[in-house]
């Protein structure tokens, strides 16, 4: 394994000073769930390790006064979000994709700022980030600032952070009373293992019809919302427009064929996918939603 200087800050100050070391490949790290395999494997070397996970704020999982909105801490890991009431209270969507990450051990390790700053298109919890319509706390050198999550990842394994910078955790503007949230993710096994195809849906209520949010995961370079499938769903339910989304959200996705499964396999899934998160929420729908 490629030796590493390893440091623990417990400022911004002191991690900042080390992120911007002159000369050196340094690598942020709380969970180091991506970042032990990719040393081990030979596949990323750096020269010195940041471990943020005891910085201020980066723990918390709090409800901010005022606006209504979740801000989770980064390192918050992925089991505190999967059994977290609080969470599951109006942000049960991204509960629902943080269980369904690797195995017990690894969601044990795992946070939710590495699973972001990762950028994979695979990652678990993105799409269900993507349609709560959540915002990246950074903190850096020059001050703090927020990008909306589906800015924040650029490509795979880039995302917009830079030079010195970390993320702080992630604010989740609260959902309406009465939205109802699915996620789905298709694996080779049941657990402990990276998606085939992973799809996040809300449905809002509205005065006349509930709107939507349908994002999709593992199926392009970057996680993407389905904005025609999204359209679809807000104008009619019935069986055929679901099959209508269902086959937009077939259309705007852009897989690879890689070990895991191939591109028109993948396609295929998201099809079904849709279909089985739309049904789910339309299942557990109000009969008489609420009017805004």
């Amino acid at each position: 394994m490629h030796p590493y200087d390893y440091c623990k800050p417990t400022s911004l100050g002191e991690a900042f000073q080390h992120l911007t070391s002159p000369g050196k490949v340094v690598a942020v790290v709380a969970g180091a769930t991506d970042l032990i395999p990719r040393v081990r494997d030979g596949v990323f070397h750096p020269d010195l390790v940041v471990d943020v996970k005891g910085l201020p704020r980066l723990r918390d999982l709090t409800v901010q006064a005022g606006t209504g909105s979740l801000f989770v801490g980064a390192a918050i890991r992925m089991n505190e979000l999967a059994r977290s009431e609080l969470v599951r209270s109006h942000w049960s969507v991204l509960a629902d994709a943080a269980a369904s990450m690797g195995n017990e051990q690894v969601r044990n390790r795992a946070t939710i700022g590495g699973n972001i700053c990762t950028a994979s298109p695979a990652a678990d919890t993105a799409p269900a980030l993507y349609v709560l319509e959540g915002l990246v706390q950074i903190a850096g050198p020059g001050g703090e600032r927020q990008l909306p999550v589906a800015d924040f990842i650029t490509g795979p394994r880039k995302t917009a952070l830079r030079l010195g910078e970390i993320v702080i955790g992630l604010v989740l503007p609260r959902p309406p009373d009465g939205t109802v949230g699915a996620f789905e993710k298709l694996s080779r096994r049941q657990a402990g293992d990276l998606s085939i195809v992973s799809v996040a849906a809300l449905a809002i209520p509205e005065a006349a019809r509930p709107s939507w949010r349908l994002a999709l995961g593992a199926v392009s370079p970057t996680p993407l919302r389905a904005a025609e499938s999204e359209a679809i769903l807000a104008g009619d339910l019935s069986d055929e427009a679901i099959d209508r989304a269902a086959a937009a959200a077939y259309g705007c996705c852009c897989p690879i064929s890689d070990i895991r499964a191939g591109q028109e396999y993948r396609q295929a899934m998201v099809i079904n996918l849709t279909r089985r998160v739309v049904r789910a929420i339309i299942s557990r729908m109000p009969a008489d939603p609420p009017c805004c």
